[in-house]
């Protein structure tokens, strides 16, 4: 099902999560938080918001590192599966279940930083915008935004796996199962990214084991203005 605001809804993401949960088919690798850890290791913070954190495997991966983490998803289904990663090896970690595409139910200027791998670009570009400055009222000055997106060199390969059911606007689809997928260019990245400082922007291409790829991403890394 596709809400109002044009992006799928929860029930979406609980559907897609318990099927990953039961095929036992989870990524539980730190493939896309590993490149960020330099940055939040220097950084002066330690409190994290982990934005569309899924069943938790970056948020504790953080934890274990000494970082105060929170976590937001829309799935209830991977909340309760992170909650119960992060019980088992005894990490407090704040998980809440909620919308990212809504104002963020945190106050301003309370994280170091913030990480996002793989979910903005589950959204139209005015909810893209709207997460963005809602990331930028909840940073402090000089705080780290970090994520990983879909580009669109990603386009033809992820529709050839999962056919579109419709299309929502530029590079922006239904595919099958009612995932919404958005295919960034740099130069969106770059407007997305406007105003702030010291930005990073790397394509990035993983391979399977034949050294065929498999996912094409921006990594995006920039600082809120101090």
């Amino acid at each position: 099902m596709i809400a109002d605001r044009h992006y799928a809804g929860a029930s979406v993401w609980d559907a897609r999560h318990l099927a990953l949960l039961e095929s036992g088919d989870l990524d539980r690798s730190s493939a896309w938080l590993e490149p960020f850890m330099a940055l939040l290791a220097a950084s002066a913070g330690r409190r994290v918001l982990d934005l569309g954190c899924g069943t938790g495997y970056d948020a504790v991966s953080l934890a274990r590192n000494g970082f105060a983490v929170c976590g937001i998803d829309y799935s209830q289904v991977a909340l309760d599966a992170a909650r119960r990663l992060a019980c088992a090896q005894s990490l407090a970690i704040d998980f809440r279940q909620g919308d990212i595409g809504l104002p963020l139910p945190y106050a301003e200027e309370s994280f170091d930083a913030t990480i996002s791998n793989l979910v903005l670009h589950s959204f139209p570009d005015d909810v893209v915008r709207g997460i963005v400055r809602e990331v930028g009222r909840c940073l402090r000055p000089g705080g780290l935004f970090l994520f990983h997106v879909n580009s669109t060199e990603d386009l033809p390969r992820r529709t050839a796996i999962q056919i579109p059911e419709w299309r929502l606007g530029p590079c922006f689809f239904v595919l099958a199962g009612g995932q919404t997928m958005h295919f960034f260019s740099r130069a969106y990245c770059e407007s997305l990214l406007a105003g702030w400082v010291d930005v990073r922007l790397e394509a990035v291409t993983s391979h399977d084991a034949r050294g065929a790829p498999v996912k094409s991403v921006w990594r995006c890394a920039a600082r809120k203005a101090p």
